[in-house]
Parts: structure tokens; sequence; C-alpha cells
């Protein structure tokens, strides 16, 4: 088997979106506040209320993080604190922006609560009105879960540090060996960890449900990559037949964060202090994971990682060369997605990892 590649791509990301941890002013005002002027959410008092009942606790300090695209995020400073209070966008809101995505509060509980176990790096999952025994003072006009706060800087514009990578690694293969079961998105629930397919490749659909090539089913020409990249179309179609391996048994899979940005790392003195926002989870082949570390991050930083993945050499480059294959599939839904919405920026950043990933996940297809 031939040896990793270290080529980097030679593309940065593009700024990464608003995330439930940006800061914001916390309204004053009593009852409900109105963030960007959609709809109508807690007020302090009310986070402060269901932080007493969550944690037993009587808050000092509440400040609104800032809003995500499924929850407004809360920071609460008490005695056993500091906590996060996340509240879920309303569907009626997420409707107004075209979107329809669950908050999955109980499937981050289930998830934080198996991987909390193995590491320190993932915040603490503390209640949830999810939770059927929950004592819920909102009387469900709002979900809600509480967890702990992680502390931490996001990466500057020098990027993630390999020391950082390497810790990331590590929780990453803490996440890959929790118990789980079914395929896809999880199941909204506290007490399992289970993905709402019945199959491998109904699993991938279910993460990415708006096209997902080659999984969907579709020919490649009527993807949108046929007019932006045509020199790409027989590279790609080679990997037609590599690519649906992944949605056969017996293909291994895993529980998989799937949303490897930037903006879910924070970082201390160049090591990573936390791995936040798990409420995109799915059950999925493990190196989907390394794929959308790669893609966000780049190739070269990605060895970094494996080192902390896995000791064994061997698993290293099994990771690496699905991690390459898996990677054209995501880059082609990323280039998909961004023509969709337009965004000249983010499709001219996923046409050029695309470009520069098909060959390595070429060669790895010549070497099996």
């Amino acid at each position: 088997m031939a040896r990793a590649s270290r080529s980097p791509s030679s593309a940065r990301p593009p700024p990464p979106t608003a995330s439930t941890r940006s800061s914001t002013a916390a309204s004053g005002r009593r009852g409900a506040t109105r963030m960007a002027g959609l709809t109508t959410l807690p007020d302090a008092a009310t986070v402060a209320r269901i932080v007493t009942v969550a944690t037993g606790e009587s808050p000092d300090d509440l400040r609104i993080l800032g809003q995500g695209v499924t929850a407004v995020g809360w920071r609460v400073d008490a005695r056993g604190g500091p906590y996060c209070v996340l509240i879920a966008i309303p569907r009626d809101v997420q409707a107004q922006q075209g979107r329809d995505e669950p908050a999955q509060f109980g499937a981050r509980h289930a998830l934080l609560t198996a991987l909390c176990e193995a590491t320190p790096l993932v915040p603490r999952p503390i209640a949830t009105s999810v939770d059927p025994e929950q004592s819920d003072p909102v009387a469900g006009r709002w979900a809600w879960a509480v967890t702990s706060l992680l502390e931490g800087e996001r990466p500057g514009p020098e990027g993630v540090p390999e020391a950082a990578a390497r810790d990331l690694g590590a929780v990453l293969a803490a996440l890959h060996a929790i118990p789980a079961e079914g395929y896809g998105l999880l199941e909204d629930r506290i007490d399992l960890v289970r993905g709402v397919a019945a199959d491998r490749g109904a699993g991938m659909l279910a993460r990415w449900p708006a096209g997902f090539w080659p999984f969907d089913g579709r020919p490649l020409l009527s993807h949108p990559v046929a007019r932006l990249a045509p020199s790409l179309i027989a590279g790609l179609s080679a990997m037609r037949e590599p690519l649906l391996r992944y949605a056969e048994a017996p293909s291994a899979v895993a529980a998989c964060h799937t949303d490897l940005n930037a903006s879910h790392f924070l970082l201390r003195e160049g090591r990573l202090s936390g791995l936040i926002d798990f409420g995109d989870a799915a059950i999925l082949p493990p190196a989907f994971d390394i794929a959308s570390f790669a893609y966000f991050q780049g190739w070269l930083l990605t060895d970094a990682l494996i080192e902390g993945y896995a000791s064994n050499r061997i698993m290293r480059e099994i990771r690496l060369v699905e991690a390459q294959q898996l990677a054209v599939a995501l880059a082609l839904q990323k280039v998909e997605k961004s023509a969709r919405a337009d965004d000249a920026v983010r499709r001219q950043y996923a046409l050029d990892f695309l470009a520069h990933t098909l060959p390595l996940a070429a060669a790895r297809r010549s070497d099996a």
C-alpha cells in the first residue's frame, strides 16, 4: 500500500458561519427576547429557571452566546458552572429560513453521556427537556438542554495547531468506539445511540438528504460539477463503484460528528480544550470524520489528526485511504450545496478541494 500523501490542499476554508458560541449581548427584558427579529425566545429570567431546575443552583450571571442553525446558546455562571443552555429554535422560525432541522437534544445527550466516560474534551450533559422524567419549568414551550460549558478560544487565522489536531484525533477515536446501532442521523432519544435508517446507503442520505452522489442514484451528469468542472467528470466516474462499496456490508460504521469545521474546536495554549456541537452526529463510516476535517483543514494537518487517532500504522493508513475516497463524495456535496445557495466563495473552495483530492483518491483506488 502506498505511503500516505502529505500534500496539503492549497485552498483555505471560507469563514465559518455563526455558531451558538459567538458573543452577543443578552437582553434584559423579562418573559421573552427577540433574536434576529425572528421569533419569541426565553429571556434571562426563564433561562435562569431552567438552570435552577436542572442543577439546583441559582445563577450568578447569564449572557447570550449566539444563535446557530438549530439553537440559541446562553452562558450561565453559577457555583458549579459555567453551564451552557441551548434553546431550540422553533420549527416555524426555521421554516421562514427555508430550514427544517431539529436540535436533536436527546441524541446529543445520549452521545455525550457515553463520550464523557472516555474524554473530558466534550461538554458534559446535565439535563434536557427531551428526557420524559425531567421536570420542565417552561412546560414544553421550548425544547432545551443544559451542559457544562467548555472554555477556550476558536482557532485564529494561523489555523489549528498540530498538537490540537492530534488531540482531536484521540477524541474522534473515542467517539468512534461508542456502542451504536443503525445508520444515519441519530434518533432523538436519551437512552441509546441509534441511527434512524435501516441500511448504510439510507443512512448517508439521512445525513445529506438534499443530494449525495453517488449514493442518491443520480447520474453524475445531472450534478452541478458537470457544468462547473467538466474536466473532473472522467475521474469522478471512476470513483462511483469504490464509493458505493461504503454503502454495502460489511463496511465499518461508527458514531461520527460529521461537521469538523474550526468553529467547533476550542483551543487553549496550543492544545484542544473542547469539541462542541454534536447536532449533526450520525452513524456512518468513521473515515467520514477524517474526510470532514481534511475538507476544512487540508490534508497536511490531517496527517497529525490521524497520528492521534490510531497508534497502529496500518490502521492509520486504512483510515487515510478511506478518508481520501469519502472526501470526494463530501466535496461533491459541498459543491452542490454552495451552487444551490449561489455562494461563489464556498463553491470555488469546494471545487479546488475536489480537484486536489480526486488524484489522491484515484491513486488509492489503483492501489487497492
